[in-house]
């Protein structure tokens, strides 16, 4: 679950908290392949933002604006869309359909497979 301070820092910095939290994960964010690859724990710090993206969206409207060159926020739906392909690619899966509202729950019901 993500909790109230993750939102409020989000919402508030959300470019970057982002790069803070994505950085390292540059490549895994490009290539599906460098994503799988990635530990478990560390593909869930990208699911968890991800989750956080999609909650500050959904609450505070905000989300990437294709207007700002210098500073964008990844689209949350295609930072969303590359996490579970990741997801369904190390667990040897296609065909997943997404449910869509919370992400984590959607990486563990992929990951049970």
């Amino acid at each position: 679950m993500i909790d109230t301070k993750e939102i409020a820092l989000a919402r508030e910095h959300p470019r970057g908290t982002e790069r803070r939290r994505l950085l390292p994960y540059r490549e895994a964010l490009n290539d599906l392949a460098a994503y799988a690859a990635l530990s478990e724990s560390d593909r869930d710090v990208i699911a968890r933002w991800a989750e956080t993206r999609r909650l500050i969206k959904v609450d505070y409207a905000i989300d990437h604006d294709p207007t700002n060159l210098a500073d964008p926020l990844l689209p949350e739906e295609r930072l969303r869309a590359h996490v579970l392909a990741g997801e369904c690619a190390v667990a040897g899966r296609v065909g997943f359909v997404d449910p869509g509202g919370d992400l984590i729950a959607a990486v563990a019901a992929v990951r049970r497979t």
